[in-house]
């Protein structure tokens, strides 16, 4: 892990560099774990919207536990969050007057490429020293989630699943993605600079491949993450734009 050593310690990064640098910080720590019976990426990361696991399977105890603290290395910091400056990286992308700011996420300790906000050994005992100003994304993601079990199964902190279990959860997810509209749903999203507008134009890649232009915005009235568009639907996008207009941010962030 040392090739992090000094790359780790930049404030901020442009994202060309940036998303191959969380590439192969993702490969460095998964490539050492046991095989994913069922791929984490996409699986729920609500209790309530669990899809394969059972509704009577216990609730992990997270301190004893931190999978998810390690294992999943963009935990992105929106506009809102309260997070310390000094504990996220900058995304930028190039602009007419220097770079702006498209992405936000935690740092991650340049050796065990857990987020630098995590003290203690994964499976035996961890604490969040941001608990309480911990990011929304942190919010969201429920010990006891399809997806926190997939992780827990990986770092081998609870058992695999049997084949027949294994089969079972797969079909599940299998049926739940039939007829599903994949044109409707976002999978990334760019933010670049329209300098003949002066605005921000937002373009999506949507699950079924194809590119289009999902918003359009004033700098100075909205302030967004490329990855609070991840995994939104059209009709959810639109809630979120008014959502953000009427609430006070923080101005858009730029590098001179």
């Amino acid at each position: 892990m040392s090739e992090f050593v000094q790359i780790t310690r930049f404030p901020k990064h442009r994202d060309v560099d940036f998303y191959r640098m969380a590439e192969r910080m993702y490969e460095g720590i998964w490539n050492n774990l046991l095989p994913q019976q069922v791929l984490s990426n996409g699986l729920s990361n609500r209790i309530e919207t669990n899809v394969i696991t059972p509704p009577d399977v216990p609730v992990p105890d997270c301190l004893t536990c931190g999978a998810c603290c390690q294992g999943l290395i963009c935990v992105g910091v929106r506009p809102a969050d309260n997070v310390d400056p000094s504990l996220y990286w900058d995304v930028t992308t190039e602009a007419a007057e220097g770079e702006i700011v498209v992405d936000r996420y935690l740092r991650r300790d340049s050796e065990t490429l857990a987020c630098i906000a995590l003290e203690g050994n994964i499976g035996e005992r961890v604490n969040c020293t941001v608990y309480e100003t911990r990011p929304k994304m942190c919010h969201h993601f429920d010990a006891g989630s399809d997806r926190c079990h997939a992780i827990r199964r990986a770092f081998g902190i609870e058992p695999f699943l049997t084949m027949s279990e294994m089969l079972e959860a797969n079909e599940k997810l299998a049926a739940q993605s039939q007829g599903e509209d994949l044109s409707d749903t976002i999978r990334n999203a760019e933010i670049k600079e329209d300098e003949e507008k002066n605005r921000l134009t937002v373009t999506a890649l949507m699950m079924d491949g194809t590119f289009r232009e999902v918003h359009s915005y004033d700098p100075e009235e909205e302030v967004w993450m490329q990855f609070e568009f991840d995994g939104l639907r059209l009709s959810e996008l639109d809630q979120k734009i008014r959502s953000k207009r009427v609430s006070p941010q923080k101005g858009l962030t730029r590098y001179l």
